[in-house]
């Protein structure tokens, strides 16, 4: 993927994650102000049957166990409202048909307090029939028709109302039926939270009729409803409920839509993040791997130009009668034939380390020597630079099972860098101690040192210190992800301690088991 393309593809991504997030945040506050509103609908239809209930039974109860004998009286005297209603047609039968209807209509009024508080009941007796009779002349009064004259079953109907401003709350409803009422409603409609309610009076003022949920809830969202009224119709009395955890109750009855929401929405997000780390690892892969091919070109560059002049001055007759001349080149061309070859190795090594591919040839070594035959080899080189490799073992157990030749090499990388990063004298210190069952091997110098946030990225493939866009010191960097590759391959551990400008410290801890 072309680079330049990466960030236009990171914008666009981006722009869509935010409308697509946006439009679901959105759609979630719609829903949630729907399941609101369904919510409160819900809650006032069970206040207004339950406050139809609380004013039925109030009426019962004065009507049917105070007044007990006023309820169970009929007046049907003649000074009482009454309406007759007669209709008359005839069909094509030569028959008549009469529909005819009788109201009765009486009214009371029950005193219910000394004050005036009175009860007002209305009783409306209704009775309906039809006969058919023949035009031309009578016909036999059947049975039937016997029946409809003289056995109609009067229909009554009876309405109250009660007005009564003066009577105190306490003696109008409880505590009880109100949260049995308002309970058996709410659940009738779906609705098992838990509730607060209390009685308002016309002043605005909580009466004593409340409970503890509403008296500590009662300044959030109240639904209230009408209770009781006076004979004009005027609020005396009002019944206000509020849910304490009513937003859960809301989500816990949507929860397997909005889990799955937001879940969705979690999925987007996460894929983006994959996405857009992946296309930017991905850019950086691209630009460490033209760096490195970059690196290697000036690596194979210079032993192939000392090969091409050393071949040339092999060619000239001059040095080609010199035996020492000779000699020289031709072991000039065999050092940087061997560079070079070095150089193929480690690419090809590291290769077989990423795909698992290396071999392992254990066996019983004393390690302690090997380290001692790295390090004294090592300080050849380190002499050239007129500096010091001291050494200082300290483990009392150094037999273990060990790849020499990759352990070697994995030493020999870290001394190389080492002497390749300290700018000056380069003073280097290898050490060994014995930390429970591991062997730990300790590499320290006083060169430049790295900061923070190289030290997290040593240890990456490709990945070499640099100071600005220029590159101190040559390499592929590779060598510290291949000494990585080796240690884990033997179940150890290798860490780093640097601070710019004081050096670094390489810590290998490889299992003696």
């Amino acid at each position: 993927m072309n680079n330049k393309f990466i960030p236009i593809i990171s914008v666009f991504m981006t722009i869509s994650l935010i409308v697509f997030v946006s439009l679901q945040l959105y759609w979630i506050k719609e829903l949630y102000t729907s399941l609101e509103q369904d919510f409160s609908n819900k809650v006032y239809s069970a206040l207004e049957t339950s406050t139809q209930k609380i004013n039925q039974i109030e009426v019962d109860k004065i009507y049917n166990k105070e007044y007990n004998n006023l309820g169970k009286e009929v007046l049907a005297s003649a000074n009482q409202p009454t309406k007759t209603y007669i209709q008359q047609s005839t069909d094509s039968a030569n028959r008549s048909n009469i529909l005819f209807q009788t109201t009765i209509v009486e009214k009371q009024n029950i005193p219910v307090s000394a004050k005036g508080d009175t009860l007002y009941t209305t009783k409306l007796y209704k009775d309906e029939g039809q006969l058919k009779l023949k035009k031309s002349s009578p016909e036999p009064l059947t049975t039937d028709i016997s029946r409809d004259l003289d056995n109609n079953a009067y229909q009554m109907k009876q309405f109250a109302r009660l007005s009564a401003t003066n009577l105190p709350i306490e003696k109008r409803v409880d505590s009880k039926t109100i949260d049995s009422l308002i309970t058996k409603e709410l659940k009738l409609k779906g609705i098992d939270t838990k509730f607060g309610y209390g009685i308002i009076n016309k002043t605005n003022k909580l009466t004593t009729i409340t409970n503890n949920i509403y008296l500590d809830q009662k300044d959030k969202t109240n639904y209230t409803y009408p209770l009781f009224t006076d004979s004009k119709d005027r609020t005396l009395y009002t019944l206000a409920i509020v849910f304490p955890r009513k937003d859960y109750s809301l989500v816990k009855h949507n929860l397997p839509m909005l889990l799955g929401t937001f879940i969705s929405l979690l999925t987007i997000l996460g894929i983006y993040i994959i996405s857009i780390n992946y296309m930017m690892r991905q850019k950086k892969i691209a630009e460490i791997k033209t760096d490195f091919i970059n690196n290697m070109s000036h690596e194979f560059k210079t032993p192939l130009a000392t090969i091409s002049v050393a071949a040339d001055s092999l060619a000239n007759d001059k040095i080609a009668t010199n035996p020492d001349k000779v000699k020289y080149y031709s072991g000039l061309i065999k050092q940087e034939n061997l560079r070079m070859k070095k150089q193929v190795e480690t690419v090809l090594n590291m290769s077989k380390l990423e795909r698992n591919e290396m071999p392992l040839h254990l066996k019983e070594t004393n390690v302690r020597q090997l380290i001692k035959d790295v390090a004294e080899s090592f300080r050849l080189i380190v002499d050239q630079r007129n500096g010091t490799l001291i050494t200082d073992f300290n483990a009392t157990k150094y037999n273990f099972l060990v790849d020499e030749f990759h352990i070697s090499n994995a030493l020999i990388n870290l001394l190389d860098n080492a002497n390749k990063y300290s700018p000056e004298t380069p003073e280097i210190k290898v050490s060994t101690r014995n930390e429970a069952n591991f062997y730990v091997i300790e590499i320290s110098d006083k060169g430049m040192g790295m900061d923070a946030t190289n030290k997290t990225k040593i240890f990456e493939k490709f990945f070499r210190e640099e100071t600005g866009n220029i590159h101190n010191v040559k390499g592929q960097g590779l060598g510290l992800s291949y000494v990585k590759k080796i240690i884990e391959i033997h179940k150890g551990q290798i860490s780093v301690d640097s601070n710019k400008g004081k050096g670094s410290t390489f810590t290998i801890k490889l299992p003696m088991v």
